[in-house]
């Protein structure tokens, strides 16, 4: 059986963030069906997800501020109702480098582990405010020539109705009948992020490639928002298939590879280097291997 990881667009163990500029924070406020308050480990492994971005993205978000006639109005997906009618939250501000996610969990069905997806915005205001509210003291995110991306945030959803989800900080205890919720959490944060999402991404796809001066030209899925299946690439030069294929095994932790970075940077987001080795030592203890490939299962993501 098969299960994805997907994008939704309205537009290695863990270890702690090394050189955080941007600062991703989720909001449990739509999480209606108890989905984090009732698999213990699950807030822990999902702010270990976000680690692995703020300890590489070097990028300096400028602040949005609503106030008096200048109104940013942010929308995004209901996390527990993904299908469902999107939410708009009127007179939002948000610190700068801060970004916004709101997660939850709903029946995605027998296929589907997440979704995810940057949010969108209505806004109204005096001069350049909208236009900075968009680009966030970046490159232009839009238009004809889009280079750069800054979002507010957005919305992931996990599946809660037909997933075995395994919710350690490392691979131990990870089986054949569970899918590993650090990977789909690093692959779903990635498609808020901009991958396969943002309008930066979508100027660098041509047919069915993606080209961009970091990754050269790399073959995508036909959804063109994943790499194609079974690209592979290399983490802590290991090899390893890439966390942006559409597809995780069951029983499998995957990292996010030096190709799924060089594709941040080539959309705009300011990638540093990989952090000095003993800041990698706990992510080296969680590279499982399982042995027997043939009994596991997989699901797109």
């Amino acid at each position: 059986m098969n299960k994805s990881l997907s994008a939704l667009v309205l537009s290695l163990a863990f270890v702690p963030p090394a050189f955080a500029n941007i600062d991703i924070q989720f909001d449990y406020s739509y999480d209606t069906g108890s989905f984090f308050t009732s698999n213990a480990g699950s807030k822990s492994a999902l702010e270990s997800a976000a680690s692995i971005f703020e300890s590489r993205f070097s990028d300096n978000l400028s602040a949005i501020a609503s106030s008096g006639q200048n109104d940013f109005n942010s929308i995004f997906f209901n996390p527990s109702d993904p299908f469902g009618s999107n939410v708009t939250l009127n007179s939002q501000s948000f610190a700068a480098d801060v970004i916004r996610i709101y997660v939850g969990g709903a029946n995605l069905g027998s296929s589907t582990l997440g979704l995810g997806g940057p949010g969108g915005f209505g806004c109204s205001g005096v001069g350049s405010f909208c236009t900075d509210a968009d680009r966030r003291g970046q490159g232009a995110t839009s238009g004809a020539n889009p280079v750069d991306f800054a979002p507010w945030g957005g919305a992931i959803s996990f599946d809660k109705a037909s997933t075995n989800w395994h919710f350690g900080s490392t691979t131990s205890g990870l089986d054949a009948g569970e899918f590993d919720f650090y990977s789909v959490a690093v692959h779903e944060l990635a498609h808020v992020l901009g991958f396969g999402t943002a309008d930066s991404f979508n100027a660098l796809v041509s047919g069915t490639n993606f080209v961009g001066s970091s990754t050269g030209t790399v073959e995508l899925d036909g959804d063109q928002a994943h790499w194609a299946s079974g690209t592979f690439s290399t983490f802590n030069g290991l090899s390893q298939e890439a966390a942006m294929d559409p597809s995780i095994a069951s029983g499998t932790r995957k990292y996010f590879t030096d190709l799924d970075f060089a594709a941040m940077q080539d959309i705009g987001w300011q990638v540093t280097p990989v952090p000095e080795a003993r800041s990698w030592v706990m992510m080296l203890a969680g590279l499982g291997m399982i042995a027997s490939l043939a009994r596991l299962r997989s699901r797109t993501i």
